[in-house]
């Protein structure tokens, strides 16, 4: 242990079991990219071949492997056994998870090692057993849980078994542009975006938004809408690689929506959206997406699926709308609201972005985060010193 504490001493290890690319993901690379930037150990525990352990290989981010999901305890009591030996044979000072399935294996471990501090970030809905003592013990020696904005911070004080004190609000840590430059369409024509996960597998989401243009277009018309429609979906890889292009292109052309309809390849960032007049989010499981907020920096209405935290997003239809995820037909009358009243969502829109950085400024999350580090790692040291004196 360490007598005087530096950040830049410490090694953090930070667990990522995952095969997606979301928010949570992102966040993972982005802290530990960060925490190596100024000067400290960061080692990331992911699936080899992961999109995470690529991502983190062109950053030369360190991993470690572990080859299987955390689904059985078998697999769990593996898990256990293999951060025991990367603990014996390296110090770690502290564990940042961002998967609840890490939890129980993780507090295991710690329960025996009380100078580590672990951190969760939360993001997802979760269930554990509410009737075991082994499960409420074990995620018990969780430091803190991390989340994204208020609302979650309350959903995740009601799913975990831990002291309210232990919840803290972070922000989403993404950086902001000196300037946003919108880009000037033409007057006759309006480019609405939609972005796909490069591991979205599932078309049904994506066929409820397709369904829906055909009405969409011929409500307008009949009420004099004159400008042209853009359908574009996004995604972060090739498209010729995505696992749905050749479906969806399948339904684009079935539904003789190729005039509408384009496919894009852009980085996720805010500049992605700075050309966009409308971005519709998809369902998903994440209760935070980091889409949503790039879409707003840029002062872009949105229309995304309704949850309570995305009605807190769109303060109530103040900056876009919402649409219950399998109803067509709300989604086509919610693009209809924006579109006729786009002005009205454009002026609330206005500087919004000073708000956002506020809430969700790199800055403010980084100084959150890693003063919660120093803190937690102080406490466990003096904990473990006391206990040592005791003895």
């Amino acid at each position: 242990m360490r007598d005087k504490l530096r950040l830049s001493d410490l090694s953090v290890l930070y667990v990522c079991l995952s095969h997606e690319w979301t928010t949570i993901e992102r966040r993972c690379l982005a802290d530990a990219n960060y925490f190596r930037n100024i000067g400290g150990s960061s080692f990331i525990l992911c699936h080899e071949k992961s999109l995470l352990d690529r991502e983190a290989e062109k950053e030369s981010l360190p991993r470690i492997y572990f080859p299987t999901d955390l689904t059985t305890w078998r697999s769990k009591l593996n898990f256990y056994f293999q951060i025991q030996l990367l603990l014996q044979k390296q110090q770690l000072d502290l564990i940042h998870s961002y998967n609840y399935e890490s939890l129980i294996p993780l507090g295991m471990i710690l329960k025996g090692m009380p100078q580590i501090p672990m951190l969760f970030t939360f993001n997802r809905n979760i269930s554990w057993k509410r009737s075991s003592f082994l499960d409420k013990w074990f995620i018990s020696r969780t430091d803190s849980v991390l989340t994204f904005s208020s609302n979650i911070r309350e959903l995740a004080i009601e799913s975990f078994p831990l002291s309210s004190r232990k919840f803290h609000v972070t922000g989403a840590g993404i950086d902001f542009p000196a300037k946003i430059n919108r880009a000037q369409h033409p007057e006759t024509k309006k480019k609405i975006i939609t972005f796909i996960p490069r591991t979205e597998e599932n078309l049904e989401s994506i066929k409820v938004l397709l369904d829906s243009i055909p009405p969409l277009l011929h409500g307008l018309e009949q009420i004099g809408f004159k400008q042209q429609l853009i359908f574009t979906f996004l995604t972060d890889i090739s498209w010729y690689e995505h696992p749905i292009y050749d479906a969806l292109k399948r339904i684009v052309l079935e539904r003789h929506l190729e005039m509408n309809v384009s496919f894009e390849t852009r980085s996720l960032s805010t500049k992605s959206f700075q050309d966009c007049d409308i971005f519709i989010g998809l369902p998903m499981d994440e209760l935070f997406s980091d889409q949503d907020l790039y879409a707003l920096v840029t002062q872009t209405p949105v229309l995304l699926p309704r949850t309570s935290t995305r009605q807190q997003v769109v303060k109530q239809g103040k900056f876009g709308e919402t649409y219950h995820p399998e109803d067509g037909r709300e989604l086509r009358d919610k693009m209809i609201k924006i579109l006729t009243n786009y002005s009205n969502y454009l002026e609330e829109l206005s500087g919004v972005e000073l708000e956002l950085q506020e809430q969700h400024h790199f800055e403010r999350y980084a100084e959150e985060l890693y003063s919660l580090y120093e803190k937690l790692y102080s406490q466990r040291l003096r904990y473990t010193q006391k206990k040592k004196k005791l003895a």
